[in-house]
């Protein structure tokens, strides 16, 4: 069988990190090789978290420029180093952008893509892979036969961390074409400052709250559990109450906490898909027939104007 090259590249660089221990787990074998892409300005911190992932190579475009925002010029400098390290495979993150790189590199390479995989392996040279499907409520398994093929990856998929590296560091002629768009205007969203992903503990509020201002009652109770403050789309997307790094659902962030407060969330399905894999899930809602009950550890009926503070004081007088 002949050697995998599999390319890794996210714009995240923790997730860049995730997408090549999957990728040394996939490619084990002694003559495969996993590169790494970095479009950004070399920096100590970024090599530092590519050899620790274990990748082979680091590919760096010569000269190096300042790192695009536009998909196809990302998925055309990605489509040049396929070219130039024969790659069989990419690995990309299923975020927002790298679901459209993966979609654009996959026309230029004219080759097979998925999006939204939780797993993915090599069986007889295809590449077999798992998504969800019917909002995360199935799995299918899916086979693609032709290569290179391009494959972007959920978040958080976990992957034995290989033995640190040193990478041949390997400059490749720039291939940037014009963009397709014109920058007009540079408006940075939002960002409360949280990485929900990695939280222990998440206190996660829907529209049970009646205004924003009762905020203070959701907040108050995380600092005493020394937990984040999360919610459910309708807060952070329509109401605004609250930024998009606090929004947990099937098309916002996906979490495993140890410990999950859902406090007013009736429990769609949508949400239901961000919050499953959590350990303990305590509910709290004025409604007995709500939902979220059914995924609840622990059911609290009542009205959380009442239930909160109640709780949040019996956790300061400990």
């Amino acid at each position: 069988m002949s050697p995998e090259s599999v390319l890794c590249w996210s714009e995240d660089p923790d997730l860049a990190g995730q997408l090549v221990r999957l990728a040394r787990s996939v490619a084990s074998g002694p003559e495969d090789r996993v590169f790494a892409a970095s479009f950004d300005p070399p920096s100590d911190d970024g090599s530092r978290r590519i050899a620790e992932a274990g990748a082979h190579v680091l590919i760096r475009p010569n000269p190096a420029g300042p790192a695009s925002t536009d998909p196809h010029v990302v998925a055309s400098e990605l489509r040049a180093l396929v070219d130039t390290s024969h790659v069989t495979l990419v690995l990309l993150g299923s975020t927002k952008r790298g679901r459209e790189i993966a979609g654009r590199l996959a026309g230029l390479l004219d080759a097979p893509a998925e999006t939204g995989v939780a797993r993915v392996h090599l069986d007889a040279g295809a590449v077999v892979v798992e998504r969800e499907m019917l909002s995360g409520n199935a799995l299918a398994q899916e086979t693609l036969i032709a290569r290179p093929a391009v494959v972007a990856i959920m978040p958080d998929v976990s992957a034995s961390s290989p033995p640190p590296t040193v990478p041949v560091v390997q400059q490749v002629p720039s291939t940037s074409p014009a963009p397709l768009s014109e920058r007009l205007e540079l408006r940075p969203k939002p960002s409360g400052g949280v990485r929900l992903e990695s939280a222990e503990r998440i206190v996660t509020i829907g529209r049970g709250l009646q205004k924003k201002d009762d905020l203070v009652l959701i907040e108050a109770l995380a600092t005493a559990l020394g937990a984040s403050v999360g919610c459910t789309r309708p807060l952070a997307a329509e109401a605004g109450w609250l930024s998009d790094d606090h929004w947990i659902g099937l098309t916002g962030h996906r979490v495993k906490p140890r410990l999950y407060i859902a406090i007013g969330v009736s429990g769609a399905v949508q949400h239901l898909v961000g919050m499953r894999d959590s350990q303990t899930v305590v509910a709290i809602n004025k409604d007995p027939n709500a939902p979220i009950f059914g995924q609840a550890d622990y059911r609290v009926t009542g009205d959380l104007y009442a239930v909160v503070p109640a709780l949040t004081k019996a956790l300061d007088a400990k």
